[in-house]
């Protein structure tokens, strides 16, 4: 997640700006509008501050690299690309089209145990798990650096769906939907294998619409159970699962 917005600030205004970010987040009882949400990721900008897990960890946390560039394993990587490219329907880049925009509704909206409309609590939560994450996962594909497939072969994948900035390693959309398949089953255990299925679902799209390789998508998978691992290592963390089960659909 990029700090250039706030580089330079000076702490008095840092705290100014802090303090009115956190007032516009929880005034009010509009707290899932889109203002509350940006208001919280300014405040997290602005302190620094950490919910759940230090994103720092996964700069050096041990974890498999990518498939080297001339090996079979990217070669594989490739061919699988391409073998979808061929196959993939207009049904099924819709749907990538789809859960490509990574929000809670796309994700999980047909798949949500809470009411509707979401409770501005629920929506806080997965905020506040998103602002970690984010940049856990920002810090992961930094090690690695790896280009997506349109970057790695241009002129031979092309994705039908709106092409992703940044690197490839491990995937964004199958670590956030692992994650959230983890964090929900917490909360609903008795639904897991539902949530994982959607998660696997998911995280295959990124490779039907052709913005990621299938060792992405492992890769985010496993972060994923890495993240929920340290996930639980924190108390406030367990203490907001607690409230979230008090919240489901009765």
């Amino acid at each position: 997640m990029s700090q250039s917005d706030i580089i330079g600030i000076m702490n008095f205004t840092k705290k100014y700006l802090l303090l009115a970010a956190l007032a516009l987040a929880l005034g009010g009882s509009a707290c899932s509008s889109p203002q509350s949400k940006i208001a919280l990721k300014r405040a997290h900008l602005i302190s620094q501050q950490v919910y759940y897990v230090q994103p720092d960890l996964f700069k050096t946390a041990e974890f498999a690299p990518p498939p080297a560039p001339e090996s079979a394993e990217q070669a594989a990587d490739i061919g699988t690309i391409m073998e979808w490219q061929n196959k993939r329907t207009k049904a099924d880049c819709k749907k990538a089209k789809k859960t490509a925009k990574a929000t809670y509704d796309s994700f999980w909206g047909e798949k949500s145990p809470f009411p509707e409309p979401l409770p501005g609590e629920v929506v806080e939560f997965f905020e506040r798990i998103a602002l970690d994450l984010e940049e856990a996962v920002t810090n992961m594909k930094g090690r690695w650096q790896r280009p997506r497939p349109f970057k790695a072969y241009p002129g031979q994948a092309e994705p039908c769906i709106k092409k992703s900035s940044g690197y490839s390693y491990p995937s964004g959309h199958s670590s956030f939907s692992r994650v959230f398949a983890n964090v929900l089953s917490d909360i609903a255990p008795g639904r897991r294998d539902e949530f994982f299925a959607k998660a696997d679902e998911i995280a295959m799209d990124r490779v039907i619409g052709g913005v990621h390789f299938p060792t992405d998508i492992a890769a985010g998978k496993r972060f994923g159970d890495l993240y929920h691992a340290e996930l639980l290592k924190s108390e406030a963390y367990r203490k907001d699962i607690e409230k979230m089960k008090a919240l489901l659909v009765k």
